[in-house]
Protein backbone atom coordinates (compact mmCIF):
# COMPACT_ATOMS: atom_id res chain seq x y z
CA UNK A 1 0.00 0.00 0.00
CA UNK A 2 2.59 2.16 0.63
CA UNK A 3 4.77 1.83 -2.46
CA UNK A 4 1.44 2.61 -4.19
CA UNK A 5 0.97 5.85 -2.61
CA UNK A 6 4.55 6.64 -3.30
CA UNK A 7 3.96 6.24 -6.81
CA UNK A 8 1.37 8.45 -6.82
CA UNK A 9 2.64 11.11 -5.40
CA UNK A 10 6.10 10.76 -7.90
CA UNK A 11 3.28 11.27 -10.62
CA UNK A 12 1.76 14.19 -9.28
CA UNK A 13 5.45 15.61 -8.61
CA UNK A 14 5.78 14.91 -12.35
CA UNK A 15 2.38 16.09 -13.92
CA UNK A 16 3.23 18.91 -12.10
CA UNK A 17 6.08 20.14 -13.46
CA UNK A 18 4.41 19.58 -16.96
CA UNK A 19 1.74 22.12 -16.07
CA UNK A 20 1.35 25.27 -18.38
CA UNK A 21 1.67 27.76 -15.18
CA UNK A 22 5.21 28.65 -14.31
CA UNK A 23 5.66 28.94 -10.81
CA UNK A 24 9.23 30.29 -10.57
CA UNK A 25 12.62 29.89 -11.88
CA UNK A 26 15.65 28.65 -9.89
CA UNK A 27 19.63 28.07 -10.64
CA UNK A 28 20.88 25.11 -9.79
CA UNK A 29 24.74 25.06 -9.78
CA UNK A 30 26.50 21.84 -9.01
CA UNK A 31 30.31 21.16 -7.73
CA UNK A 32 32.75 18.43 -7.52
CA UNK A 33 35.87 17.03 -8.16
CA UNK A 34 37.27 14.55 -10.49
CA UNK A 35 40.92 13.50 -9.01
CA UNK A 36 43.60 11.92 -10.31
CA UNK A 37 44.13 8.14 -9.69
CA UNK A 38 45.75 7.94 -6.49
CA UNK A 39 47.80 4.86 -4.91
CA UNK A 40 46.92 1.48 -3.56
CA UNK A 41 48.19 0.54 0.09
CA UNK A 42 49.94 -2.59 0.39
CA UNK A 43 48.09 -5.00 2.47
CA UNK A 44 51.46 -5.66 3.62
CA UNK A 45 51.58 -2.02 5.14
CA UNK A 46 47.94 -1.66 6.36
CA UNK A 47 48.11 -3.29 9.91
CA UNK A 48 51.55 -3.97 10.91
CA UNK A 49 53.54 -5.14 14.22
CA UNK A 50 56.89 -3.73 14.28
CA UNK A 51 58.90 -5.91 16.82
CA UNK A 52 60.98 -3.07 18.65
CA UNK A 53 63.13 -5.79 20.76
CA UNK A 54 63.60 -6.22 24.31
CA UNK A 55 66.06 -4.10 26.93
CA UNK A 56 67.12 -3.92 30.33
CA UNK A 57 65.70 -0.93 31.72
CA UNK A 58 69.45 -0.31 32.78
CA UNK A 59 70.20 0.57 29.22
CA UNK A 60 68.77 4.05 29.60
CA UNK A 61 70.74 6.03 32.07
CA UNK A 62 70.10 9.48 30.89
CA UNK A 63 66.97 11.12 29.54
CA UNK A 64 66.98 11.14 25.44
CA UNK A 65 68.91 7.53 25.70
CA UNK A 66 67.40 5.14 22.77
CA UNK A 67 67.49 1.62 21.47
CA UNK A 68 68.16 0.44 18.09
CA UNK A 69 66.31 1.25 15.29
CA UNK A 70 63.71 -0.97 13.80
CA UNK A 71 62.48 -0.23 10.38
CA UNK A 72 58.74 0.49 9.70
CA UNK A 73 57.90 0.45 6.22
CA UNK A 74 54.94 1.67 4.23
CA UNK A 75 54.52 -0.02 0.64
CA UNK A 76 51.55 2.41 -2.03
CA UNK A 77 51.22 0.10 -5.03
CA UNK A 78 49.62 1.20 -8.72
CA UNK A 79 50.11 4.73 -7.90
CA UNK A 80 48.67 6.49 -11.19
CA UNK A 81 51.44 8.87 -13.20
CA UNK A 82 49.50 12.39 -12.08
CA UNK A 83 50.93 11.15 -8.37
CA UNK A 84 54.19 13.46 -7.44
CA UNK A 85 54.36 13.47 -3.71
CA UNK A 86 52.37 12.24 -0.45
CA UNK A 87 52.74 13.66 3.17
CA UNK A 88 51.90 11.03 5.84
CA UNK A 89 50.25 12.02 9.32
CA UNK A 90 51.72 9.54 11.95
CA UNK A 91 48.83 9.99 15.11
CA UNK A 92 48.30 8.15 18.31
CA UNK A 93 48.39 9.27 21.95
CA UNK A 94 51.33 11.92 22.65
CA UNK A 95 53.77 10.67 25.55
CA UNK A 96 53.33 13.12 28.75
CA UNK A 97 56.90 13.89 29.33
CA UNK A 98 57.72 14.49 25.80
CA UNK A 99 54.91 14.72 23.33
CA UNK A 100 56.53 14.38 20.11
CA UNK A 101 56.97 10.95 20.85
CA UNK A 102 54.45 8.28 20.66
CA UNK A 103 53.23 7.03 24.12
CA UNK A 104 53.03 3.48 25.25
CA UNK A 105 49.52 1.67 25.50
CA UNK A 106 47.74 -0.52 27.01
CA UNK A 107 46.91 -3.19 24.41
CA UNK A 108 45.00 -5.44 26.81
CA UNK A 109 48.19 -7.99 27.22
CA UNK A 110 47.53 -8.10 31.28
CA UNK A 111 50.98 -6.72 32.13
CA UNK A 112 52.08 -3.70 33.70
CA UNK A 113 53.17 -0.85 31.25
CA UNK A 114 57.11 0.27 31.23
CA UNK A 115 57.27 3.57 32.48
CA UNK A 116 59.85 6.30 31.33
CA UNK A 117 60.05 5.36 27.72
CA UNK A 118 58.41 5.95 24.76
CA UNK A 119 58.60 5.70 20.91
CA UNK A 120 60.62 7.70 18.28
CA UNK A 121 60.07 8.30 15.19
CA UNK A 122 61.92 9.02 12.41
CA UNK A 123 62.32 9.43 8.73
CA UNK A 124 65.06 7.31 6.63
CA UNK A 125 67.35 10.21 7.24
CA UNK A 126 67.02 10.53 10.75
CA UNK A 127 65.00 13.59 11.17
CA UNK A 128 62.83 12.92 13.85
CA UNK A 129 58.87 13.06 12.70
CA UNK A 130 56.58 14.74 16.14
CA UNK A 131 53.53 12.19 16.36
CA UNK A 132 50.23 13.95 15.09
CA UNK A 133 51.90 15.89 13.06
CA UNK A 134 52.15 15.96 9.00
CA UNK A 135 55.64 14.80 7.43
CA UNK A 136 57.33 16.62 4.66
CA UNK A 137 56.20 15.81 0.96
CA UNK A 138 58.01 12.32 -0.27
CA UNK A 139 58.04 12.21 -3.62
CA UNK A 140 56.41 9.03 -5.40
CA UNK A 141 56.65 7.99 -9.00
CA UNK A 142 54.36 6.13 -11.14
CA UNK A 143 54.04 2.47 -10.00
CA UNK A 144 54.98 1.09 -6.51
CA UNK A 145 56.84 2.84 -3.91
CA UNK A 146 57.98 2.20 -0.59
CA UNK A 147 58.61 5.13 2.30
CA UNK A 148 60.70 4.42 5.05
CA UNK A 149 60.85 4.65 8.60
CA UNK A 150 62.70 4.03 11.63
CA UNK A 151 61.40 3.80 15.02
CA UNK A 152 62.91 3.05 18.15
CA UNK A 153 62.52 3.67 22.37
CA UNK A 154 63.74 6.45 23.44
CA UNK A 155 63.58 7.68 27.71
CA UNK A 156 61.59 10.27 28.97
CA UNK A 157 62.66 10.22 32.58
CA UNK A 158 64.94 8.13 34.76
CA UNK A 159 64.61 5.99 36.20
CA UNK A 160 63.10 3.62 33.39
CA UNK A 161 60.75 1.23 34.98
CA UNK A 162 60.21 -2.46 33.15
CA UNK A 163 57.10 -3.48 31.71
CA UNK A 164 55.40 -4.38 28.60
CA UNK A 165 56.29 -1.80 25.66
CA UNK A 166 53.63 -1.77 23.53
CA UNK A 167 52.14 1.76 21.62
CA UNK A 168 49.58 2.03 18.67
CA UNK A 169 50.31 4.54 15.92
CA UNK A 170 47.71 5.36 12.87
CA UNK A 171 48.91 6.64 9.69
CA UNK A 172 47.03 8.64 7.18
CA UNK A 173 47.92 9.33 3.30
CA UNK A 174 47.43 12.62 1.39
CA UNK A 175 48.78 12.92 -2.08
CA UNK A 176 49.76 15.79 -3.95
Amino acid sequence: MKRYGLLMLLTMVSAASHAETRLGYWDITLKGKVLASSCDLDSSSAQQTVHLGSFASTAFKNVGDTTTDAPLDITLTNCGENIVGAKITFSGTQDADNPQLLALTDTGSGSALASGVAVELMDKSRAVIPINSTTAQYPLGAGNNTLNFLLHYKATRIPVSGGNGTAVMYFDVSYQ
